[in-house]
């Protein structure tokens, strides 16, 4: 009987080659902390009334979250929101954040319209002046009412 020992080193090495490969997947580099997010839903009112169609985006407090990492959402016509990260209403990452809320009314004839100018006070529409504040923890969040004047 002739055993062929090339043709069993090779199976032998593509195993060998196959569980170490397996193995370095599980040993990646650890998440960084905007990477991993939580569920965050919320509502958005506008002197007492619920505010449809506003773009809320947070904007992390922590100077070491990329640029890019901007969790947002859009009200419904109550007023409430999903937060999404990375994909829609898919959460956003624990930690202190600033509020920007936008708001452009669709203007125009019914066959052409467009969004006019953001109807909301200046204050909302930048990190450096807005007073809205959230935090989003390592939990399901329920953010408290974001509620403008």
């Amino acid at each position: 009987m002739h055993v062929n020992f090339a043709r069993y080193r090779s199976a032998r090495t593509t195993w060998f080659l196959a569980a170490i490969a397996t193995a370095l997947a599980g040993c990646g580099k650890p998440q960084e902390p905007w990477e991993k997010v939580y569920p965050a839903t919320g509502v958005v009112t506008y002197r007492g009334q619920p505010l449809s169609g506003a773009v809320v985006t947070l904007i992390s407090e922590d100077a070491d979250f990329p640029n890019s990492v901007r969790p947002t959402a859009v009200t419904g016509d109550d007023g409430g929101f999903e937060v999404g990260t990375y994909s829609a209403a898919d959460g956003a990452p624990a930690g202190e954040y600033k509020v920007l809320v936008l708001h452009y009314p669709v203007q125009g004839p019914a066959e052409n319209p467009h969004a006019g100018p953001n109807d909301l006070p200046p204050i909302y529409a930048k990190a450096e002046t807005t007073t809205l504040k959230i935090s989003v923890a390592e939990e399901e969040n329920e953010l408290p009412p974001l509620e403008l004047e």
